[in-house]
């Protein structure tokens, strides 16, 4: 996994003769997205490229701050966010084109770590980390977890970990397999849930944009392309 790099970046601009116009946000969170040398990387940002060319549509992309992106794209028109785990709380918020994935979201520990837990129930009684505006934070509330700390960024979540001021990250499956496979010193511990992410766009997108987006993320999937995409990373 590359080294972790919190900055908003807008993408050029990729013009299409008769296409719509779409902003889409996401955060840094590698392997689907993150910032290298100036340029936005990662398999979410390829397939949201490729999702705008099938669309015909001319679009942006730019990291930043989750908190940020999903309230942008909350409230301004043509604006999307991704990748957006659909909740019961966020369902009446958004249109929704996809889903982009279906995965498992995980945590993980210091290798060797929590020798003591042999369960999920027993996992929340521990302390997590997360950050603000994710999602798993409402997952690790209903779940009932004890302590649930939610840092600004990933970056911050990890260094928390590291200083053993954490007992677990939540992470989503790629991110966790990403993270483990490159440090020793960390290790997945269990799943907590499985959960499909999609495309979220604002209520002042027009529907048959979303409508569009929604059908080139179906193409992607069935044509094998999102799988490819995915398996560069």
């Amino acid at each position: 996994m590359k080294a972790f790099v919190f900055a908003a970046l807008a993408l050029p601009t990729v013009a299409m003769a008769d296409g719509a116009s779409v902003s889409f946000l996401t955060e840094d969170y590698a392997p689907y997205s993150w910032m290298e040398d100036g340029q936005a990387k990662g398999h979410g940002i390829d397939l949201i490229n490729e999702v705008a060319e099938r669309a015909a549509l001319s679009h942006s992309v730019e990291i930043t701050k989750w908190t940020r992106a999903i309230a942008l794209a909350e409230k301004d028109a043509s604006t999307c966010v991704f990748s957006t785990a659909r909740t019961a709380e966020r369902e009446t918020k958004f249109q929704w084109a996809g889903p982009m994935y279906v995965e498992g979201t995980y945590l993980i520990q210091k290798s060797g770590a929590n020798a003591d837990v042999s369960s999920l129930e027993q996992a929340l009684t521990k302390s997590i980390g997360t950050q603000v505006g994710d999602f798993t934070v409402d997952l690790l509330e209903e779940l009932g977890a004890a302590q649930v700390d939610a840092a600004p960024d990933l970056e911050k979540t990890m260094k928390k970990l590291a200083a053993g001021r954490l007992d677990y990250v939540i992470l989503g499956q790629e991110s966790a397999n990403a993270l483990t496979a490159e440090d020793a010193g960390l290790e997945i511990a269990m799943e907590v849930s499985r959960d499909e992410y999609y495309i979220a766009c604002s209520h002042d997108t027009p529907a048959a944009v979303v409508a569009e987006i929604d059908a080139a993320m179906d193409s992607l999937i069935a044509d094998g392309t999102q799988a490819e995409i995915v398996s560069r990373y």
